[in-house]
């Protein structure tokens, strides 16, 4: 430390260690600090329409809905509508974000396909291992394909805190309309 550092430290009453600078960046902080859990009591309501405008005869769609983390990792299967007839379900890949990462649980949380219509799921705040979750920001995801029918996915940022909220999400395709809400369980 140089004379004029250390003379300028001496009239503002203070010592070289309380100039020490933390090594951690404001990420690695924020993240050492414990995460604060799921609000009590609190549920996320995810509502959607799918397929209703569509013309003609219409499959029943393969969907599935699902929470992620901001890296993109599932954090908690909703629901997955596939045809179970099949062991291995033929227009299932088309659900392609979700069946990248999440296949090898189809037969546990997958149900029967339901026609076009409106829909509501809702995520407690447990992970699927059944831990909580903490507060913060998700991916709330919504994916559906039909035979011979458009592709289609909705992912959108939602951040769950202490307060309620209502979002409504983007349109796509076969996802006519979703939405979101924060509310009491």
């Amino acid at each position: 430390m140089t004379h004029t550092r250390r003379t300028v430290l001496h009239r503002l009453g203070l010592t070289a260690a309380a100039l020490t600078v933390s090594r951690f960046s404001p990420a690695q902080a924020a993240a050492a600090s414990p995460a604060k859990k799921w609000p009590t009591g609190m549920k996320l309501d995810v509502t959607f329409t799918v397929a209703t405008k569509a013309s003609g005869r219409v499959k029943r769609p393969y969907v599935a809905v699902w929470i992620e983390d901001e890296s993109g990792n599932t954090v908690r299967n909703l629901t997955v509508w596939v045809q179970q007839s099949r062991m291995n379900p033929r227009w299932l890949s088309e659900l392609r974000r979700w069946y990248r990462t999440n296949a090898d649980l189809l037969t546990t949380v997958s149900s029967a396909t339901r026609n076009p219509g409106t829909y509501a799921v809702a995520w407690d705040g447990k992970t699927d291992k059944g831990a909580m979750a903490a507060q913060g920001t998700y991916y709330v995801c919504v994916e559906a394909a039909r035979e011979h029918g458009p592709y289609s996915l909705v992912r959108e940022k939602v951040t769950v805190g202490a307060a309620a909220f209502r979002k409504t999400l983007t349109a796509d395709n076969d996802i006519e309309a979703a939405s979101v809400a924060l509310g009491k369980a």
